[in-house]
C-alpha cells in the first residue's frame, strides 16, 4: 500500500471515529434530556446529616450531566428510597424503568413503595414485569402473590403461591399464603397441615396467631393452650427477606430507620448484621442515646462486654436522667464481677433518677441477696409505689415476706399481684397451694379452677397442685 492509500484509510478511520463519537454524544444528550424529565424537586434537606446532603447533591449533579445521567438518577433513587423520601424515589424509578427497561430492580423497588401506599393494582403490574425479567427472584414473586391476595384475586394468588413452591419446596411464606386462603375457604384440615409446616419451619415466628385460632376453632384447645404456654412474644406477619430492598440500608443515613431495621434483623437471627447497622447509626448520630443503648444491650447478648460497657457508659454521660442506662451498666459490671463498681453506678443512677421503679427494684434485689431483708422490703415497696401495675414485683415482695415469716403480708402481696395481672401463673399457683396446705377446700377448689384455666401454668405444676389437693383432702377437686 502506497503512502496516499495509507493517508486515505487513516482519514477514513478518523471520520468514522468522529461520526461514532458524535452519535454517542447525541445519544448521551438524549438520555440526559430523558433523565431530566424525571428528576424530582429537591426536598428540604437542612435537617439531614451532612454526608447525606453531600451525596444527594453529587448524585443530582451527575444526573444533570450529559455523561452519567442515568447513573446519577439510579443513585438518587437509592438515596431517596433508603432515607424515606418515597415520592421522590418513585419519580426516579419511573424514569429508570423507561431508560433501563431490562433491569428488574427498578420496577420491584417501585412496586414496594406503591404497595406500601395501598396502590395494589399498579404495584401488581410492576411485579408482573419483574417476574418476566427475573423469574427466579422469589421475594418479588411472594410480594406479587401477597398483592393478589390483598386485591381479592384469590385464585390468581393461589396459583402464584403454588408456583413459588415449585421453585422452593416448603417456602414458609408461600405456605402461609396458601394457609390463609384455606382459612378463608373454611378448609380447616388443609390449613392446619400447612400452618403446622410453617410454625415448625420458622419456630413460630410465622403463623403463631393463626394456628392458635385454628386449633380453638377445631376444638383442639389443649394444643392451643400448649402453644400459648410457650409465651411467644410475636406471631405477626413478617416480610420475606428481600436482598434488593434490604440492600438499600447501605445508603440509609436515618438513625431511626437503621435502629428499626437492626431490631428486625436481630430478631430474625443475624445479630452481627444488626450490630453493624447500629454502629453506622451511632456514627451518624453520636449523641442519640436510644441508638447507643440498643447497640449496648445487643453487644451484651453477644458477649462483647467491653464494647457494651463503652456504649452504656456513654448513655449515662449523654443522658443522666435515662434510668435504663444506669440499670444496664450496673448489671453489666456485676456480671463481670465488679460488685463495688456496680453498686456505685446503681447509687449514682438512683441519685440522678430517684423516681425509677427499675432502679429501686435492682437495689431491693441487691439488699435481699446480701441478707439486708428489711432494707429490701423498703425498696420493693418503693418500686411498687412507682410502678403498681408490675405483678412480678408484688410476687418477689411476697416471697420475701414468706422468708421472714410474715405470711399474711405475703398473701396480700400475691393478691395485689393478681390485681395487677389477673392471670399471673406464679401468683395463682402460690395462692392455690396455700389454700390446699391450710385445709381450706373451698378456696383450694376456686384457685385450682383458675390455675387450670391459665395455659401459662406449666402442666407439671398443675399436676403437683392436683396431687397435693388429693393428698390433703382425699379426693380429686
Amino acid at each position: 500500500m502506497n503512502r496516499k492509500s495509507i493517508l486515505i484509510a487513516l482519514f477514513g478511520l478518523i471520520l468514522a471515529g468522529a461520526a461514532g463519537g458524535a452519535w454517542g454524544w447525541r445519544l448521551a444528550g438524549e438520555k440526559q434530556r430523558r433523565v431530566g424529565n424525571f428528576l424530582p424537586t429537591t426536598p428540604a434537606l437542612s435537617q439531614l446529616p451532612e454526608v447525606l446532603r453531600t451525596r444527594l447533591a453529587t448524585a443530582d449533579a451527575r444526573a444533570r450531566h450529559r455523561l452519567g445521567a442515568s447513573r446519577g438518577l439510579a443513585e438518587l433513587s437509592r438515596l431517596y428510597h433508603a432515607n424515606g423520601f418515597l415520592d421522590e424515589a418513585s419519580r426516579c424509578y419511573s424514569g429508570l424503568e423507561q431508560i433501563d427497561p431490562s433491569e428488574p430492580r427498578w420496577p420491584h423497588l417501585h412496586a414496594t413503595i406503591l404497595a406500601g401506599y395501598g396502590d395494589i393494582e399498579p404495584a401488581l403490574g410492576l411485579w408482573h414485569k419483574v417476574q418476566e425479567l427475573a423469574p427466579d427472584y422469589l421475594p418479588a414473586r411472594l410480594r406479587r402473590a401477597d398483592g393478589l391476595f390483598k386485591a381479592n384475586r384469590r385464585e390468581e394468588a393461589a396459583v402464584a403461591y403454588e408456583e413459588i413452591l415449585q421453585r422452593e419446596r416448603d417456602n414458609p411464606y408461600a405456605l402461609l399464603g396458601l394457609a390463609r386462603l384455606d382459612l378463608e375457604a373454611s378448609r380447616w384440615d388443609k390449613a392446619r397441615q400447612r400452618l403446622e409446616q410453617v410454625v415448625s419451619k420458622t419456630n413460630y415466628t410465622l403463623g403463631y396467631d393463626l394456628i392458635v385460632s385454628l386449633y380453638e376453632r377445631m376444638g383442639l384447645n389443649q394444643r392451643a393452650n400448649a402453644i400459648r404456654a410457650m409465651a411467644k412474644a410475636s406471631g405477626a406477619y413478617r416480610d420475606t427477606p428481600d436482598p434488593w430492598l434490604d440492600g438499600l440500608l447501605d445508603d440509609c443515613f436515618d438513625p431511626y430507620r437503621l435502629s428499626l431495621a437492626a431490631g428486625t434483623i436481630a430478631r430474625d437471627g443475624d445479630p452481627a448484621a444488626a450490630i453493624r447497622l447500629l454502629e453506622r447509626a451511632v456514627g451518624i448520630a453520636p449523641n442519640d442515646v436510644s441508638v447507643r443503648f440498643q447497640l449496648g444491650t445487643l453487644l451484651v447478648t453477644r458477649g462483647q462486654l467491653g464494647a457494651a460497657q463503652e456504649q452504656l457508659e456513654r448513655c449515662t454521660t449523654l443522658s443522666p436522667d435515662f434510668a435504663d442506662g444506669w440499670a444496664n451498666l450496673s448489671s453489666l459490671l456485676a456480671r463481670q464481677g465488679q460488685a463495688p463498681a456496680a453498686d456505685r453506678i446503681l447509687a449514682e443512677g438512683l441519685k440522678r433518677c430517684p423516681q425509677s421503679p427499675g432502679l429501686h427494684l435492682m437495689l431491693a434485689r441487691n439488699h435481699r441477696q446480701a441478707g439486708r431483708l428489711e432494707e429490701a422490703i423498703v425498696e420493693f415497696q418503693k418500686s411498687i409505689a412507682l410502678r403498681p401495675n408490675e405483678a412480678d414485683t408484688y410476687i418477689e415482695l411476697g416471697n420475701l415476706y414468706v422468708s421472714v415469716g410474715r405470711e399474711a403480708d405475703a398473701l396480700r402481696e400475691m393478691a395485689r399481684g393478681l390485681e395487677a395481672e389477673p392471670g399471673n401463673p406464679i401468683a395463682l399457683s402460690i395462692l392455690a397451694f396455700h389454700a390446699v396446705t391450710t385445709g381450706d377446700e373451698a378456696e383450694a377448689k376456686r384457685w385450682l379452677a383458675r390455675v387450670r384455666q391459665q395455659p401459662r401454668v406449666e402442666s407439671e405444676q398443675v399436676n403437683r397442685l392436683l396431687a397435693a389437693y388429693q393428698k390433703r383432702f382425699g379426693r380429686a377437686p
